[in-house]
């Protein structure tokens, strides 16, 4: 998954995503001198979550669209109770 990994940069070429070919991640100067292992642990992390992060426009549409689908359904329950009450009331 990760190509190759010098002290300020990280390539990562297969990153299993629809969206994404390749991911170039810039190391921190300060962190650079970690461990290989924990690097290539984060980026893959990073990675995995890029996925995510790109539909989440389209869960908030879908969010967004079933509020107003509820709300519109609770309206007319609401109304047909209303009418009802008023209906039986006489």
């Amino acid at each position: 998954m990760i190509k190759g990994i010098n002290r300020q940069m990280i390539e990562v070429t297969n990153t299993g995503s629809r969206y994404f070919e390749r991911a170039f991640l810039v190391v921190r100067a300060d962190i650079a001198q970690t461990n290989e292992e924990g690097l290539h642990r984060m980026a893959e992390k990073v990675v995995r979550q890029a996925e995510t992060y790109a539909g989440l426009r389209r869960q908030r549409r879908r969010l967004w669209l079933q509020r107003g689908l509820f709300g519109l359904f609770f309206t007319g329950m609401g109304a047909a109770l209303l009418w009802l009450f008023q209906h039986i009331a006489l």
